[in-house]
C-alpha cells in the first residue's frame, strides 16, 4: 500500500447541556477538531482525529487542516502505512511540536491497515491485554447545585466513578465536591482534577478535605513547574496524585519519577504523540514505579476509538483511577455511525477491522467549518 491522498475537514461540534464543561482553564459550548482521511487506493481509507484547542495544545483547526492539506499532505505522499518509522520521519521533516497531528497519521495509518489485512488496530501494537475499559464520567467546575444535579443524573446513568473539576477556589471547590458525595451514595468512587488551578498552600487545605470526602486521587493540583511542591503533596496523602498537563513526553515520566511529584501519569495518544508512544511510555512509567491512567481531551468517536485500541494494548493501568474514555457522551455528534462502544461506566474497544469505526459523513457536512470562517 501507499498513500495516495489525504482529506482533512475541520468541524466545530457543540458540547452537550447536560454536562457542559468548566474548568481552571475556562469554559466552552462547542469543541474543534480536525477529521482526517488517509487514502491509499480505490476503497481503502483510514480515519483519524485532531483535537484542536490552542490554549491547551497549541494546535488550531484551520492551521491543523492547511498543515495537512499542503506540506505535511505532500511529504506523506508514496507513503507506505505499514512502515511507521518512515511516516513518523516524514512528518518530523516538516511539523514539530504536533502530536496531536502526528497521532491522527498514526490511527488513519493502523485503521487503512487493519481494514486492508482484517485485523484490528491493536493487533499491530502487540494485541489486547484487555477488550473492556473501567471509565469515570467527569463533571464541571460549575455551581453546587448544578453539579449535584448532574452527580445524581450521572449515578442514575449507572457511573460508578465520578471526576469532579476543581481549582476554582478551595471553598467552592470542596463545597462542590461534598455535593457530589452527599447525591452520589458512598459507593461511587470520586476522583478530583485541579488543572493546574491551585496555589501549593490551596491544594494543603484541599487536600485535607477532599481526604475526608473519600477522595481516590487529585489529578494535576499545582501548575506544571511545581514539581518540588508537588512531591510535598504526595508525601503528605494516601490519595493517588497524578500527573497531566505535566506529563508530555518519556522525559517528563523520568522526571516525575525521579523527583517524586506524582505516583500515576494520565495518558493518551493525542498529548503523547501517537498510540506506540503512548504505550512504551505507559511501560516506562510502569518501569520507574508510576501507576498509568487513560485521560483524554473529550475526542470524538474516530479518537475515542484510537484511545480504545492503545488502552486494550497496554498492560498496566491503574486499578484506584478509570480512564477518561467518555468524549463521545459530551458532544451533539461524534463524527462516526456508532459510538455505542463508549458507556456510561466502561468502554468496549470497537468490533470490526481497523479502529472499528465507519465516517458519518452527514454529521461530517453539518458541522464542517467552512472556508474562509476564523
Amino acid at each position: 500500500m501507499r498513500i495516495t491522498g489525504i482529506t482533512a475537514t475541520p468541524v466545530e461540534v457543540p458540547r452537550l447541556a447536560r454536562f457542559l464543561p468548566r474548568t481552571a482553564h475556562g469554559s466552552v459550548k462547542a469543541s474543534r477538531y480536525v477529521v482526517l482521511e488517509i487514502e491509499c487506493g480505490p476503497g481503502r481509507t483510514g480515519l483519524g482525529e485532531i483535537t484542536c484547542d490552542p490554549r491547551w495544545n497549541g494546535e488550531e483547526a484551520l492551521e491543523t487542516s492547511r498543515l495537512l492539506r499542503g506540506p505535511v499532505g505532500e511529504a506523506l505522499l508514496g507513503a507506505d502505512p505499514l512502515q511507521w518509522a518512515d511516516v513518523s520521519a516524514r512528518i518530523d521533516g516538516v511539523v514539530s511540536n504536533r502530536p496531536f497531528l502526528r497521532a491522527a497519521v498514526e490511527m488513519a495509518c493502523l485503521d487503512v491497515a487493519g481494514r486492508h489485512f482484517g485485523i484490528p488496530a491493536h493487533a499491530f501494537l502487540g494485541g489486547a491485554y484487555r477488550t473492556r475499559i473501567t471509565t469515570k464520567l467527569v463533571l464541571p467546575a460549575r455551581d453546587v447545585e448544578t453539579v449535584g444535579a448532574m452527580a445524581a443524573d450521572a449515578a442514575g446513568l449507572g457511573a460508578t466513578t465520578l471526576k469532579v473539576k476543581v481549582g476554582i477556589g478551595v471553598e467552592e471547590d470542596l463545597a462542590r465536591v461534598a455535593a457530589v458525595r452527599s447525591v452520589a451514595g458512598p459507593d461511587v468512587r470520586i476522583t478530583v482534577d485541579a488543572n493546574e488551578g491551585w496555589s501549593p498552600e490551596e491544594a494543603a487545605t484541599a487536600f485535607e478535605g477532599l481526604a475526608t470526602l473519600g477522595v481516590v486521587a487529585v489529578e494535576q493540583p499545582l501548575p506544571k513547574m511545581s514539581a518540588a511542591a508537588s512531591a510535598t503533596l504526595l508525601r503528605s496523602t494516601s490519595m493517588a496524585v497524578m500527573g497531566d498537563e505535566s506529563i508530555w513526553t518519556a522525559a517528563d515520566v523520568v522526571e516525575a519519577a525521579r523527583q517524586r511529584s506524582f505516583d500515576t501519569v494520565n495518558l493518551y495518544p493525542g498529548k503523547c504523540g501517537g498510540l506506540r508512544r503512548t504505550i512504551r511510555m505507559a511501560g516506562l512509567a510502569r518501569t520507574v514505579g508510576l501507576a498509568v491512567s487513560f485521560g483524554s481531551n473529550l475526542e470524538l468517536g474516530v479518537g475515542a476509538a484510537a484511545i480504545a485500541h492503545t488502552a486494550a494494548a497496554t498492560k498496566y493501568l491503574s486499578p484506584t483511577v478509570p480512564s477518561d474514555l467518555i468524549g463521545p457522551l459530551y458532544f451533539e455528534a461524534t463524527m462516526v455511525e456508532n459510538a455505542r462502544f463508549v458507556g456510561w461506566r466502561s468502554a468496549t474497544v470497537p468490533p470490526g477491522a481497523g479502529l472499528g469505526v465507519r465516517l458519518d459523513r452527514g454529521a461530517l457536512d453539518a458541522y464542517r467549518i467552512p472556508d474562509g470562517a476564523v
